[in-house]
């Protein structure tokens, strides 16, 4: 996944929150729905999310120095950290506020059409953004959505695949609610309530895989056995001990290798071995950007 493909993802997302916030806030105004209010401010804290990316993306860019010398990439992990923190506070807090205040007190919900259109609009608008973040996330991932999320340690497709996912959610429950709302008001200040618990569910979603990234997240175990035989390979390899990754950021992962090599073999021999195991690893895996290789007699 190239930088470029997850930024365009971003940037579209970003385009389309902000449109989509501003009618938001428009239909809640005349509407006085509860949903529509929870909605409006769900899509204000999804742009701020965006914009965190951004800068989270820009700051990864920057180049190794003394105090950084693996590079600045797990930086992108800390913004993305500040946006589930923004969408639990910014998006679940006040849906639930709003919902417990319409449940205490239900009104009818206003210009009922307005309302249903503005939703319409957005549905169409998130769909095509979370189409393009997935098709993004499956060039690099096979399987189902979640196992792509999990293997994947690009931040920024993982944010906006979920919060587009929990968007699309929030919209279809905003739209039903809205209608039940025109029979049985209470119904809106459901749907407030059911948008905020959606979002706290991505919120911890999101959350317990930026902890994996911030620890340090290994390589996939199949890439990991690959990277073994490689190094098995080498005829000056009798067994290869250990074998560590840990990302350092979007497509960038750390390498410890630990090997035993041949008695009395010749030092130029070993540095030879070494640098052809670093050019046939990085080959294969370009995503290794640091390797450190450790050989032992055996």
């Amino acid at each position: 996944m190239s930088s470029s493909n997850s930024t365009k993802a971003v940037v579209f997302a970003l385009s389309g929150n902000v449109f989509i916030t501003i009618i938001k806030f428009i239909a809640a105004f005349f509407t006085k729905s509860a949903s529509m209010s929870a909605e409006a401010i769900h899509s204000s804290a999804d742009c701020l999310n965006q914009v965190f990316l951004l800068i989270g993306n820009k700051r990864t860019q920057k180049d190794n120095d003394e105090k950084h010398p693996f590079g600045y990439g797990r930086e992108e992990f800390f913004w993305g950290f500040i946006v589930a923190i923004l969408l639990f506070f910014g998006g679940a807090a006040y849906s639930f506020y709003e919902g417990v205040h319409k449940l205490a007190n239900p009104e009818p919900v206003q210009h009922i059409t307005w309302a249903l259109i503005v939703l319409g609009i957005s549905i169409i608008i998130e769909g095509k953004t979370f189409l393009i973040a997935y098709k993004e996330m499956k060039k690099t991932s096979k399987g189902s959505l979640m196992k792509a999320i999990k293997k994947s340690v690009d931040i920024n497709l993982i944010v906006i695949l979920l919060e587009d996912a929990a968007a699309l959610v929030g919209l279809v429950v905003a739209f039903v609610c809205t209608l039940l709302a025109t029979i049985y008001p209470i119904f809106d200040g459901i749907g407030s309530l059911l948008v905020g618990a959606t979002l706290c569910y991505v919120s911890y979603a999101l959350v317990n895989e930026l902890r994996q990234l911030i620890i340090g997240e290994s390589m996939p175990r199949k890439d990991r056995a690959r990277i073994k035989e490689i190094v098995g390979d080498f005829d000056i390899v009798t067994h290869v001990n250990r074998i560590k990754t840990m990302t350092m950021g979007r497509n960038n992962y750390l390498l410890l290798l630990s090997v035993n090599a041949e008695d009395f073999i010749r030092v130029f021999r070993v540095e030879d071995a070494v640098e052809e195991m670093k050019k046939d690893i990085m080959t294969e895996f370009p995503q290794v950007t640091e390797i450190f290789i450790e050989i032992s007699e055996q």
